[in-house]
């Protein structure tokens, strides 16, 4: 599997499996990326990243002092957007790694986030 610039990277943790069945466990922690993922996705030149928890990082981080430095690292210092808590398990199931993305967020001026609704066509 080759990640080429622009590409968009979907991580599937398994942790969205938690959602609305085991909330407290959910929202405690997450299993995620770390620095060294992250460096290495800007290096990769992608546009967006996914994953099925709600903070694409590891939670808690390696440094209870800093909070969010996997968000520091993509979004803040690289641009690299983010989408959270999306429905990864099908995905994981059949096992495809390659697809065509689509994201139509909605258009809201002044906001930082928006709903959307993530489509990946094989």
């Amino acid at each position: 599997l080759t990640i080429n610039p622009g590409d968009v990277v979907l991580i599937h943790a398994g942790w969205g499996g938690l959602w609305k069945v085991d909330n407290e466990a959910y929202s405690r922690s997450e299993p995620g990326i770390g620095v060294s993922a992250a460096q290495f996705l800007v290096d990769q030149q992608i546009s967006l990243v996914g994953s099925d928890n709600w903070g694409i990082e590891v939670i808690p981080g390696p440094d209870p002092e800093v909070f969010g430095l996997v968000h520091q690292i993509l979004l803040t210092l690289n641009g690299i957007y983010h989408l959270e808590c999306i429905d990864t398990s099908e995905l994981a199931r059949d096992q495809v790694y390659e697809f065509a993305f689509f994201f139509a967020p909605l258009r809201l001026k002044g906001f930082t986030g928006s709903p959307g609704n993530p489509v990946a066509i094989r």
